[in-house]
């Protein structure tokens, strides 16, 4: 899907250079079903919007390769199924409690602050602390109500494709999406370690993975695919690699 992201003419670039054409298809406009796709050897999911999402989910029914694969997209936007998953995996993700009704909201931040965020939420919008008696201030449910881990707003996000990632260092603001990414020149091996153990639990290839530093170390607060590897120069490169890779597979 085409879009403000800096991502995609970078990547066309790169493709052109290894002899593979990379053509935008934006669905959004209106999309009939089954969906008049243009004919490609593999499709590309970068987008999470619903329309997007349908027309990779008619792709991949009609037998159309997809990086990442849409199951694995679409898990990845499911928060709950995603946490539960990563928890079971062992990588630590806050404790987190899923709830529907504002009563219950308001029960469940009784006991001090706590993060909350919308179950269908996008890029943060909606998402932020609240504590007791603040259920009144939480925009539409279902929510996520999540331990608050650490003080502060900065996060740091770990971009990958495969084993390739980069850190970014960042302050969470709601709904910013262009907000200023920091290198992390020296950054803790086991936060690769981790986000990459998250990538592969749910089976993405391309991903970005949030992650809050706590008192016992970095917890995972949110896992992306597909993101739009803002500030990060290496990543054409990288997609372009894991484009040829899936060309190339069976």
């Amino acid at each position: 899907m085409p879009g403000r992201n800096p991502l995609l003419g970078g990547l066309r670039a790169e493709l052109g250079r290894r002899g593979v054409d990379l053509v935008a298809w934006d669905p959004t406009g209106g999309l009939d079903l089954p969906p008049a796709a243009p004919e490609a050897d593999l499709y590309l999911l970068k987008a999470d919007h619903p329309v997007v999402l349908a027309a990779g989910g008619c792709l991949h029914d009609a037998g159309a390769p997809c990086l990442n694969a849409y199951p694995a997209t679409m898990a990845a936007q499911d928060k709950a199924r995603v946490l539960a998953r990563l928890s079971r995996a062992g990588v630590p993700v806050p404790a987190t409690r899923l709830v529907a009704e504002r009563a219950d909201l308001a029960a469940a931040l009784s006991g001090g602050t706590r993060f909350v965020k919308p179950l269908q939420g996008f890029h943060g919008v909606g998402a932020g602390r609240l504590g007791p008696g603040g259920a009144d201030q939480a925009g539409p449910g279902p929510w996520l109500v999540q331990e608050a881990v650490g003080a502060g707003n900065s996060v740091l996000k770990v971009y990958g494709v495969g084993d390739q990632v980069a850190v970014r260092r960042m302050d969470f603001r709601p709904g910013v999406i262009d907000a200023v990414r920091h290198p992390v020149a020296a950054a803790d091996p086991a936060l690769a370690e981790l986000a990459c153990a998250a990538a592969q639990a749910v089976g993405l290839v391309c991903f970005g993975a949030d992650f809050v530093v706590g008192d016992h170390g970095p917890v995972l607060v949110d896992l992306n695919p597909f993101p739009g590897y803002r500030s990060v120069a290496e990543a054409p490169v990288w997609l372009a690699d894991a484009v040829l890779a899936e060309l190339a597979a069976p």
